[in-house]
């Protein structure tokens, strides 16, 4: 099963980082958490995509309109 998110091994340690609430070495997301992070990147890539009309994988954002893409995403 594939959400379709291709990220980065970066992007993925970014993520693991941040949802991964047990604090143990294992460096693992528990479940609900796993939901969390999926809803956060389908999100994001949804309002990425809103921006990338050419489909090139850039996209061009002023100071505020970043903010205001990101900030819902991470006070939520």
């Amino acid at each position: 099963m594939s959400l379709g998110f291709s990220v980065s091994p970066v992007i993925l340690d970014l993520l693991v980082s941040k949802f991964d609430k047990s604090g143990g070495k294992n460096r693992a997301i528990e479940y609900d958490n796993f939901i969390e992070c999926c809803l956060t990147v389908k999100g994001l890539t949804e309002k990425f995509k809103e921006k990338d009309t050419g489909y090139s994988g850039s996209a061009t954002f002023t100071y505020e309109s970043f903010m205001l893409t990101v900030l819902p995403f991470l006070i939520a």
